[in-house]
């Protein structure tokens, strides 16, 4: 009787323990969390993938690498580019990676990681139809699309003879070029490279001109209070660079 009662008791307290020990740390209740706030309408840094309806994208797998390595819980938190850095002074999140620049203007709100894109250049994409952009001059009274908050925004902002024309996302700008809307839209290098993948008979009918000293720098955003998290995660960034981890992903996303 004794063998009887005691055999499903072991058989338990080994299932208990075999349970507790394999459990990833990821995944208990008690593990911190790092909570990132996502644009994903700006591919190859973020976008929606149509089969599964997950956020995929260059700033996701180097955050949840980031995630992985300081042991914490993943929370992505899908939101308009123009709310994100509302909701990180609000406490809503606690980090931004959405391609964001780390321009002056910017870090007198907010903290950034250390940079893990650094020459993403700009290029104005114009129909082969249209005179050939050789400088920024020829954008002179045209309208320009840009995304609005981006790099070209603020690069071309500088230039009030060009008549900007602020969209929310590149799809956007690629519409907008393709209906004549605009003579020219103006993006990151590697938005151009990722529409021209999807779209190669399309591109047939573009031409670009690389904007000087327009490169974009992108990194996390944190807020002014959350220097903690900031001094958790750079070390990190260095490392991913240091062990090629972070190349693997650039070249994954079509950025090395």
């Amino acid at each position: 009787m004794k063998k009887i009662l005691v055999y499903p008791l072991f058989v338990v307290t080994l299932f208990a323990f075999y349970s507790w020990y394999t459990q990833s740390p990821e995944l208990t209740s008690d593990t911190p969390s790092m909570i990132i706030g996502i644009s994903p309408d700006y591919p190859p840094y973020a976008q929606i993938d149509l089969p599964t309806g997950q956020i995929i994208g260059l700033e996701v797998d180097i955050v949840t690498e980031i995630a992985h390595r300081l042991g914490k819980n993943l929370v992505i938190k899908d939101m308009p580019f123009n709310s994100l850095i509302i909701e990180l002074l609000a406490g809503q999140i606690d980090a931004i990676a959405a391609g964001l620049t780390p321009t002056p203007e910017r870090k007198k709100n907010i903290l950034f990681s250390h940079a893990y894109i650094d020459n993403d250049e700009n290029v104005v994409i114009s129909k082969k139809t249209n005179e050939l952009t050789t400088s920024v001059k020829d954008l002179y009274n045209k309208d320009i699309a840009v995304n609005i908050g981006y790099t070209a925004d603020n690069y071309l902002s500088k230039y009030p003879e060009i008549n900007l024309i602020r969209l929310k996302s590149p799809s956007d700008g690629f519409v907008a070029l393709q209906s004549d809307s605009v003579d020219a839209f103006v993006v990151a290098r590697s938005i151009f490279d990722n529409f021209a993948q999807s779209h190669p008979a399309a591109c047939q009918e573009y031409q670009t001109y690389t904007l000087p000293s327009s490169a974009d720098a992108c990194a996390l955003a944190y807020a002014k209070y959350n220097s903690k998290l900031q001094a958790e995660i750079d070390p990190v960034i260095d490392a991913m660079i240091a062990d090629g981890t972070m190349l693997k992903i650039k070249k994954k996303w079509g950025f090395a």
